[in-house]
């Protein structure tokens, strides 16, 4: 699916918080790069339907959102709430509300347990559980929807490097046939690893945009080029 952007604001009071003009994101696996309240958050938001904008349109295959389309998206946010229940239940939570059949949940369990190693940690509560080890689970909740646009808003921030690695191939993954993921980080190595596109943003503002090896390794922005030789 392919998103698209248009005069896009964001306003709360007087304060301009998001402004972008243009944006178009691609199938494959799409980057946001910026610091701390330069507008990530805000943006994915009004993206996947969180906020509602001052201003613009967001269109999905030149579609304005609807509830119909929302069903089509998935949202990890940045610090996500588990169920008081299982690991098992937690990643199953999504499914069983899509009234999705329990042959086809076990299917999506076998494909996807693997990636993360989380096979020793189902039975736990919720509440048993490290960091790391809920940012596993809520990501796995996420995957295993296999919605056509998924959205991880800093996915591995919790996680130790070798998770971390580990699920960036599964990300690789979720944006296999023709399927759009955006992730939200503010780790330009990640970035590098994971990235088709990649987007810069400062001050509500999109500074740079286009392939990743255009926008990391030819960037024209000065803040860019300051942030990148550090």
């Amino acid at each position: 699916m392919i998103i698209s952007v248009e005069n896009l604001v964001k306003d709360y009071g007087s304060a301009r918080v998001l402004d972008v003009e243009k944006l178009q994101l691609k199938e494959g696996i799409n980057v946001i790069l910026g610091s701390n309240g330069s507008g990530k958050s805000t943006l994915i938001s009004l993206i996947s339907g969180l906020l509602k904008p001052s201003g613009g349109n967001i269109l999905y295959n030149g579609k304005k959102i609807d509830d119909s389309l929302r069903n089509y998206i998935s949202v990890l946010v940045q610090k996500p709430y588990l169920f008081k229940k299982s690991s098992y239940e937690n990643i199953i939570s999504g499914l069983k509300f899509k009234k999705i059949s329990k042959e086809e949940i076990e299917l999506r369990l076998e494909k996807y347990l693997h990636y993360l190693d989380v096979e020793p940690l189902l039975s736990k509560k919720s509440h048993w559980l490290s960091g790391g080890e809920r940012a596993k689970i809520a990501l796995l909740r996420t995957a295993v929807l296999e919605t056509e646009v998924t959205i991880l808003d800093e996915p591995t921030a919790a996680m130790d490097i070798e998770s971390t690695f580990k699920a960036e191939v599964l990300f690789r993954d979720m944006a296999s046939n023709n399927r759009t993921v955006i992730v939200v980080t503010h780790d330009v190595f990640q970035a590098r690893r994971i990235a088709d596109y990649v987007l810069f943003m400062d001050k509500g503002k999109i500074i740079e945009m286009g392939l990743k090896y255009d926008v990391l390794d030819n960037p024209k922005s000065a803040l860019l080029k300051q942030i990148l030789n550090k």
